[in-house]
């Protein structure tokens, strides 16, 4: 008997070891994506995600969690467990320009560690092709000799396509006004129908109409030029030099998340940013790969707030 209880002690904790390699496995990261399913955003998230997640050898499970203009997915980040596994797919309507917007908003800048950026894109300007205007330069003057202010569309109030329309009506000295949609089909539609005149939107929203001719893409708000789009020039050398501006979108975990796990995450994303298929698709979209340390991301935010507050604080903008 006493044999019998020595072979058991000594054979229990190799019958435990399974059980055991069980329970150390890597839990799963969550990217929480605060737009729907099938967008753009969420398309590139799981290019990204699957990348991320055979260099990590971790499973990555993307969440969306829309509404709220992004502050549903970013509250639920902020106040997520500071382990790495729940990382915001955030943006810069999300994060800097809420924040300057909302004075009642649920969380500050100062609750995420940023991580890495993903990628960036620039802004457009794109017309009805009735208008009378082939570059900037005649856009510009067309607008001011203009009796009424023309009408330009957004993503709603605070937004970074109105905040950009503002930006442009002070540079250009004309006079705009704002158009909300919902989406960017609709704003389209109206934009073909001339029931507005300008867009200024992601040029990949109406580049389609463009090769057709219905509709007249003058200039594009990147430092550089677009691959995509050679042939178009940026407002910096059409004679606009403060209307460099743009939207990015990048992967935060809440503040206080250790370095360690910061800096894993961050060298999974930047190899991911660095593949050729990834790139090639942001391409196709006219937007720009994005990789580095997380401070790269920390001084884009730091951009933004100094950009988009001015013109918020100027014109008295908020949203409750």
């Amino acid at each position: 008997m006493a044999l019998f209880r020595r072979r058991a002690l000594l054979a229990a904790p190799c019958m435990a070891l399974p059980t055991m390699a069980h329970a150390q496995a890597p839990r799963p990261i969550r990217f929480i994506v605060p737009f729907a399913a099938g967008g753009l955003t969420d398309i590139i998230t799981r290019l990204v995600a699957q990348h991320m997640a055979q260099t990590l050898d971790q499973t990555i499970v993307v969440e969306n969690r829309p509404g709220g203009n992004a502050i549903i997915a970013s509250e639920a980040v902020a106040r997520a467990p500071k382990d790495g596994l729940t990382v915001l797919v955030g943006g810069t309507a999300g994060l800097p320009i809420n924040v300057l917007l909302r004075p009642n908003l649920p969380y500050r800048l100062e609750d995420f560690a940023p991580v890495s950026l993903l990628f960036d894109g620039p802004l457009s300007l794109t017309v009805n092709a009735e208008l009378p205007t082939r570059d900037v330069a005649a856009f510009a003057a067309f607008a001011r000799a203009a009796r009424d202010p023309l009408r330009y569309a957004t993503n709603g109030p605070g937004s970074v396509s109105h905040l950009f329309g503002i930006l442009m009506s002070e540079a250009m000295g004309i006079r705009l006004t704002d158009v909300p949609y919902r989406g960017n089909a609709q704003s389209t539609t109206d934009l073909l129908a001339g029931q507005i005149e300008i867009s200024v939107e992601a040029p990949t929203t109406t580049i389609e109409h463009v090769r057709a001719g219905k509709l007249r893409l003058l200039a594009l708000s990147f430092a550089e030029r677009a691959p995509l789009l050679p042939d178009v020039p940026t407002f910096k050398e059409s004679g606009y030099p403060n209307l460099v501006a743009g939207f990015w979108t990048g992967l935060l975990c809440p503040a206080g998340t250790p370095q360690d796990v910061v800096t894993r995450l961050n060298d999974a994303a930047s190899k991911a940013m660095e593949s050729d298929g990834i790139r090639t698709r942001l391409a196709t979209e006219a937007l720009r790969a994005r990789s580095g340390p997380p401070t790269l991301l920390q001084q884009q935010m730091a951009a933004d707030t100094a950009q988009w507050g001015r013109i918020i604080r100027e014109k008295h903008i908020t949203l409750e």
